[in-house]
């Protein structure tokens, strides 16, 4: 009662009052109109005027990975090599020696000594634990020398192809720093956590999803141990948001038999099928080469026979095909294959992560009604850190994510966060979509930001008739915002909104207040 009630039903926009009947929205309307329902045995929540709206959908998630990161030193507030050395003290009292240590999220910007991280800083705070610690840009990490002598990197070991081991240019020897693709000699050798030890994480991570307003999420499984995982934490009750599990290509097979579950709360819904790799990386498959690597056009990882294979043994299997393509060239191809598939009516295809288009992908996406998901957070990211216009030009990075071309055409756009490669709080993505800098006609307004995390999130999944929207007889899937985001400063629209309540199936997930 007493709330501003955001819909996202064009034939009921704003409402004040919801009701709710065991797990299902029963009325919408004013608080008189709804009150007529209250009765002895009813619970009744007044909002003072905060905003509800539909639950939110976070299209991108890998959730065991969030886990393990939860079980990692957190540096991202680390304001001097001082304090991150008596995080690390602190860490070491709490485990034995020998056991590893990981961080994420420092910056030596925003260290007091204005300079990288190097191997004697950590030596000194933990001199018997092996260390790594992740830069918050990912593809830059900190080793002890414990850490270095596990990882085998010693004088003679071989570069990497893409990366770089520094090294003190007086004396040659290591700094501790390794970067790109250098980091992978480390994490090769980390070892994973138990699995109770996961499982107890990923649970964790699970509550952190609630408390962000999300109420279900498309976990996107790296590993075939994550299956048994998501079934352990279902059967243990420990699962409180809705999951639609995808899973790549190669582990359909295991997971066919683990369909038979509760679809409202547990579904295995979707196959990543991958058409090419990714811009970082600059393996994104294009038309024309990366304008400053002219012998670089990226790669497509499959023939168009096999895409189309992969395609049908998915929709055979009953599974969604989720295809990644962030190339134009990618998309093209995939965009082929769909215009060629039998079946292409019946079936909701989702372009997962399309990054480079142009107006004759936007009018193909629109006549085979494709879903494009991606990742709004990730936006910024691209154009400030991956340098867009240098790596594209101009001319085609125009067409890098271009969202607003897209939903002015009518394609379904739903969004995601890629945690723990990005940020979980939603509203960060939806801030992005609306305040992006680079090529700002291509922002969106309040409304289509927070469609792409609710009724479009649902449509890609072919869930839009229960959830995504606040409506008689959909699902009281519900998230309670301190603010009213279509009434502040477009500014300041989704910043500063803080979760005040989570509702998932008909309960209370999360209250701020408890």
């Amino acid at each position: 009662m007493n709330a501003t009630v955001r819909t996202m039903n064009p034939r009921q926009p704003v409402a004040q009052a919801v009701a709710i009947r065991k797990n299902k929205i029963v009325k919408i309307g004013t608080n008189e109109s709804v009150s007529q329902l209250i009765c002895k045995s009813t619970k009744v929540v007044n909002l003072d005027g905060k905003t509800v709206i539909p639950g939110l959908i976070d299209t991108h998630i890998h959730v065991a990975d969030f886990g393990r990161c939860l079980l990692w030193l957190d540096l991202t507030s680390v304001k001097s090599i001082r304090q991150l050395q008596s995080c690390i003290r602190e860490k070491v009292k709490q485990i034995p020696a020998g056991k590893w240590i990981i961080g994420r999220g420092w910056n030596q910007n925003r260290f007091e000594e204005n300079r990288l991280l190097n191997l004697s800083d950590l030596n000194e705070a933990a001199p018997y634990n092996p260390v790594v610690l992740y830069h918050e840009t990912e593809m830059i990490c900190v080793l002890n020398d414990k850490a270095l002598s596990l990882a085998g990197i010693s004088q003679q070991t071989l570069m990497p192809s893409g990366g770089k081991i520094d090294k003190n240019p007086q004396t040659s020897e290591f700094t501790g720093i390794l970067r790109d693709s250098a980091t992978n000699l480390v994490w090769r050798v980390v070892p994973e956590p138990t699995v109770d030890e996961l499982s107890e994480a990923t649970a964790i991570a699970c509550q952190e999803i609630v408390k962000a307003g999300l109420t279900s999420v498309h976990w996107i499984i790296l590993s075939k141990n994550e299956i048994s995982l998501i079934q352990r934490l279902h059967t243990q009750g420990k699962l409180p948001i809705r999951v639609n599990v995808i899973v790549p290509e190669e582990f359909m097979k295991q997971t066919v038999s683990f369909q038979s579950t509760d679809h409202l709360m547990l579904r295995f819904g979707g196959i990543v099928i991958a058409a090419d790799g990714y811009l970082d990386s600059k393996t994104a498959a294009l038309f024309e080469p990366y304008s400053d690597e002219p012998n670089n056009s990226g790669n497509l990882l499959l023939t168009e026979e096999k895409l189309a294979s992969s395609v049908e043994d998915a929709l055979s299997a009953g599974f969604q095909p989720i295809i990644h393509a962030m190339g134009d060239k990618a998309v093209d191809r995939v965009l082929r294959v769909i215009e060629q598939t039998t079946k292409q009516e019946s079936v909701r295809f989702r372009i997962e992560q399309a990054a480079i288009l142009n107006k004759r992908l936007v009018e193909r996406l629109k006549k085979c009604n494709a879903v494009v998901t991606v990742q709004p957070k990730v936006i910024s990211t691209e154009f400030a850190v991956w340098s867009a216009i240098k790596r594209l030009g101009k001319d085609r990075a125009k067409w890098l994510h271009p969202l607003k071309t897209l939903i002015k055409e009518g394609i379904k756009v739903a969004g995601g966060s890629d945690c723990p490669m990005e940020p979980l709080n939603p509203f960060l993505g939806m801030h992005e979509a609306v305040l992006r800098s680079s090529f700002p006609e291509q922002r969106l307004t309040v409304g289509d930001a927070l469609s792409l995390y609710t009724i479009n999130a649902a449509y890609s999944s072919g869930e839009e008739k229960v959830k995504g929207s606040i409506q008689d007889g959909m699902l009281a899937d519900l998230t309670v915002l301190s603010g009213d985001p279509f009434a502040a400063p477009v500014q300041q629209g989704f910043k500063n909104i803080n979760v005040e309540m989570t509702i998932i199936d008909g309960k209370v997930a999360y209250s701020k207040v408890n």
